[in-house]
């Protein structure tokens, strides 16, 4: 069944559904591997990841759907990614759909922020209503699966006013869009805003519980940048505990046993196809 489908079924399903983010093809297949039915790539976890930059806009179309492409290779959960503004005119958003779909993604969100964006001393600046309303009627019209989901961001809530996010949230609805997103928004008013939408609400969270996120009235919950948080911190210590104390403190702690990440990576079923393939006679 393709992504796009099943993201589909799962939307219609009844009840949250909690998308842990990945930064990498073996993060996402972790998220997998622990059962979640979706997966997520955001734009700050790949750019940090893949590239160790920040994410202002710094990161390329095709730097991201590199990393879309390995992820989609390696999981057969369906994948939802972050195009930042999508390449910011209606027609760079109508060929960025293309290539996502192309590239076999169930879903992206497009943000209505300028290009250059994130900067801890300078506020985001927003596109006006009427471009952002373009940028995803683009994305709307360009779509070859009919099941491929749209899903428009809005980041007014930390530029503006929560009023203009929820207004600006309907008139991407108005055309089409299959989810609004609104990060930032705070979990006391994510129930009274997901009742005032007329589809559904996606949101984002960070350490907060699943059953708290579950009462929000959201649809879809993303945990954005929690993996590629807790690699940064782990892999630090433990290259800090070797600089600092000559060895790797806690390591078998720290660390799967050999075979249970052979075992989760596929080796052992890459030696039984080999062995079928008499690749390894004589050897």
């Amino acid at each position: 069944m393709q992504g796009t489908t099943r993201l589909r079924q799962l939307l219609a399903q009844p009840g949250t559904i909690i998308v842990p983010g990945a930064h990498s093809a073996m993060t996402a297949r972790i998220v997998e591997a622990e059962g979640f039915e979706a997966v997520y790539l955001g734009g700050y976890a790949c750019a940090a990841s893949a590239y160790g930059i920040p994410d202002h806009s710094l990161v390329t179309m095709t730097e991201l759907l590199a990393q879309v492409r390995n992820a989609v290779a390696a999981v057969d959960i369906p994948i939802i990614a972050d195009m930042d503004d999508a390449g910011g005119t209606p027609l760079n958003v109508r060929r960025t759909v293309r290539a996502c779909e192309r590239a076999g993604l169930a879903g992206m969100h497009i943000e209505d922020l300028l290009t250059g964006k994130h900067f801890i001393r300078r506020k985001d600046v927003l596109v006006s209503k009427k471009e952002g309303v373009a940028r995803v009627r683009a994305a709307v019209d360009a779509r070859t699966d009919p099941d491929f989901v749209i899903i428009a961001r809005s980041d007014a809530i930390t530029v503006t006013t929560l009023d203009d996010a929820v207004d600006r949230a309907r008139a991407y609805a108005e055309v089409g869009a299959d989810l609004v997103m609104l990060p930032f928004l705070n979990l006391e008013d994510a129930p009274a805003v997901a009742e005032a939408l007329p589809v559904p609400l996606l949101i984002l969270a960070t350490q907060e519980s699943r059953a708290a996120v579950e009462q929000s009235g959201a649809k879809v919950v993303l945990y954005p940048a929690t993996s590629v948080m807790v690699a940064y911190r782990a892999v630090r210590e433990a290259w800090r505990a070797l600089r600092e104390q000559g060895a790797i403190t806690g390591y078998r702690d720290r660390t799967p046993r050999p075979r249970e990440f052979a075992e989760f990576i596929g080796m052992m079923e890459a030696t039984e196809l080999a062995e079928a393939y008499g690749m390894l006679e004589g050897r």
